[in-house]
């Protein structure tokens, strides 16, 4: 895994990125203070070099997984991590206890008690797979970092990028068209829920597991527009 994988977003509390798979999917590590981390998305195939950098940033305690589809590392991760505490949207746990069959897995609700203040849990509504996504206080003022809702990428790779055009995906910020059209049950309850949270937490700071971070002043009204278009 490249050292260009490797994104610090806030060394304060920390906030990392991490890259890694054929589809270039993000993880985050979110510290929780006094050395403790959440990984949410934990990521496959990590090398010894990632392992001792993951190391660096504290001790992961807790493994988020942020709908039933996110489950490539659990397993490596609770081998590594025996004591950590493996959470998921009581939604997504009946089949990420298929996918990852020797893996317990928690109710989100008790990774939320858990939280300090600076991270908050968001759960959007009529989500099929248990979507969760973080609202994080930074350096910056707010963090989003979001899993399937919404998508920023920047080029549609090769065939594969062909087959997701014809699906609706677009090299730009954008409702990710799967998660719309199979995965949410109300798209209207959906956009009114995402345009509330921008309208409260007014992030400043967007990390998407697929697709390109955006920073900036204008990233509530970049993904409000993106949300208002559908």
């Amino acid at each position: 895994m490249a050292e260009d994988h490797w994104e610090v977003l806030d060394a304060a509390l920390p906030l990392v990125g991490l890259r890694y798979g054929p589809q270039d999917t993000r993880m985050a590590l979110v510290g929780l203070g006094g050395g403790d981390l959440l990984v949410m998305s934990p990521g496959s195939g990590l090398s010894e070099l990632e392992w001792a950098r993951i190391a660096e940033f504290g001790t992961p305690r807790w493994l988020l997984a942020p709908n039933h589809f996110h489950s490539a590392g659990i397993g490596a991760w609770k081998e590594r991590y025996p004591r950590v505490r493996v959470v998921a949207h009581p939604t997504a746990i009946p089949r990420l206890k298929i996918k990852v069959p020797t893996v317990e897995f928690e109710d989100v609700s008790s990774l939320a008690v858990a939280l300090p203040t600076s991270v908050r849990l968001m759960h959007p509504p009529t989500t099929k797979q248990g979507e969760t996504w973080l609202s994080m206080r930074v350096g910056v003022g707010c963090a989003w970092f979001v899993t399937d809702g919404l998508v920023n990428e920047t080029k549609l790779p090769g065939l594969l990028g062909g087959l997701m055009w014809l699906i609706g995906f677009r090299a730009r910020l954008m409702v990710n068209p799967l998660f719309k059209r199979i995965f949410l049950r109300d798209l209207a309850a959906y956009q009114a829920w995402v345009l509330g949270e921008l309208e409260r937490d007014a992030p400043t700071l967007f990390i998407p597991s697929h697709g390109a971070v955006i920073r900036g002043e204008d990233t509530t009204a970049r993904l409000r527009a993106a949300v208002e278009q559908g």
